[in-house]
């Protein structure tokens, strides 16, 4: 690493940029993101100036089209924003610098989703139940159906900023052990 008057030269910062973006772009695969969102994100984050696609494209040695979709998907999750830089052509990209924004966004309209789909299919399911399996199966789906009924509550709660039941969560961490 080379030094000059304190600071790393513009190659070792640009690496170190790219390492934290490929960084990045592994984690974000576990919470359901593809690692190119990340990847995009970080280098978006981190410009002090709007990015072009091209620049993305170039930077991270990926396809025009796999920035494009990338750059779709984070634009609906208002995670990165779409901005003229006077030519219709080439875009700029900012991020959405919110990030509790960001964050409760993505809870509200990923997860919030996906636990509250779960929670009626677990509805449906215990009707079925009820008449035709036995008790056993019934108080495992209704065990199912409190964990879920606290996380669609817990995510709620965290979304209008109140405060989420620490004695029900034992509750339900009793219940299933």
């Amino acid at each position: 690493m080379t030094w000059s008057f304190g600071k790393m030269h513009n190659s070792q910062v640009e690496k170190r940029k790219k390492q934290l973006a490929e960084s990045v772009g592994e984690f974000i695969k576990y919470w359901g993101f593809k690692e190119i969102h990340g990847k995009i994100w970080t280098l978006v984050y981190l410009s002090e100036t709007p990015v072009t696609a091209k620049h993305l494209t170039e930077r991270l040695g990926v396809t025009k089209g796999l920035v494009s979709t990338a750059l779709s998907e984070l634009i609906a999750y208002q995670v990165v924003e779409k901005i003229s830089l006077g030519d219709a052509r080439s875009p700029g990209y900012q991020s959405n610098t919110d990030l509790m924004h960001v964050i409760s966004n993505i809870l509200r309209n990923r997860e919030l989703k996906l636990t509250t789909k779960i929670r009626e299919n677990i509805k449906a399911l215990e009707i079925e139940i009820a008449a035709d399996e036995s008790p056993a199966m019934l108080e495992r789906v209704q065990k199912l159906h409190e964990m879920t009924d606290f996380a669609v509550d817990s995510l709620k709660k965290l979304l209008d900023n109140k405060m989420i039941s620490a004695s029900r969560f034992k509750t339900i961490l009793r219940l299933i052990s």
